[in-house]
């Protein structure tokens, strides 16, 4: 069975965007491109596409004390929509949220009659509340992250060489509670391209109502590629 770098899709995007080299610093900002794709798609009707990304994602990460703050930017290109995350984290292995704000804009305001808003959240007791109210079918979290946070986790745990299986509850999009979720270590990818290749620490989240997703980083800890079976997300090339 293909690894899921070696997608027809993502083998391409692979082969434009390069594979990534030089020094890395974790708290510099990082920003991706999203591609989305259906793998039933022949690769000849792909190959006739050019290739431009749908949305893009945007991850700054930095140290305060005992904290993680993300700064987390979150664009989808063919609706104009942006979102940004101001987030206070835990500095533990799953750079877990304690507190956070939600700004969300849509400059194409006649496509959807959406301008604006913004959302508070935060954990309290180990519950979920939303501008100061728990969601519906909330619960009390075990060990637990978000979605976007999962990018500066897995940095993190491959810089620390942390191996260890870890389960917890998912907060997806910062406000929907998945249950039952596994981020493990897969070992190592020998990755090609047109260009070379990379040895990558593999790691994977999977679980409850969420697509798999593979998360790929070089030998210094640095994610350039993540990848499904609906979307591929990997790094711009560094300045």
């Amino acid at each position: 069975m293909a690894e899921p770098w070696e997608y027809f899709h993502t083998k391409r995007i692979l082969n434009q965007y390069g594979l990534p080299s030089g020094a890395f610093n974790p708290e510099a900002e990082q920003a991706y491109d999203i591609y989305f794709m259906n793998i039933r798609t022949k690769p000849g009707n792909l190959a006739s596409k050019p290739l431009a990304p749908e949305a893009t994602l945007k991850v700054a990460a930095v140290d305060e004390g005992e904290n993680r703050r993300l700064g987390i930017t979150y664009s989808a290109l063919m609706d104009d929509d942006t979102t940004q995350i101001d987030v206070r984290c835990k500095k533990n292995a799953l750079t877990s949220p304690t507190e956070w704000t939600l700004t969300f804009s849509n400059a194409n305001v006649a496509g959807q009659g959406l301008v604006a808003y913004r959302q508070k959240g935060e954990i309290r007791d180990n519950r979920l509340f939303l501008d100061g109210k728990e969601p519906a079918r909330s619960k009390t979290l075990g060990s637990y992250t978000a979605d976007r946070c999962l990018f500066d986790a897995v940095q993190r745990l491959a810089a620390q060489k942390n191996q260890s299986k870890h389960t917890f509850d998912l907060l997806e999009e910062f406000s929907m509670i998945r249950d039952t979720q596994v981020l493990s270590y897969r070992g190592t990818s020998e990755i090609t391209t047109d260009q070379g290749a990379v040895t990558a620490d593999v790691y994977c989240h999977y679980g409850e109502s969420v697509i798999p997703t593979l998360y790929y980083l070089d030998a210094n800890a640095r994610l350039f590629l993540a990848v499904s079976t609906r979307r591929t997300v990997i790094l711009k090339r560094e300045a």
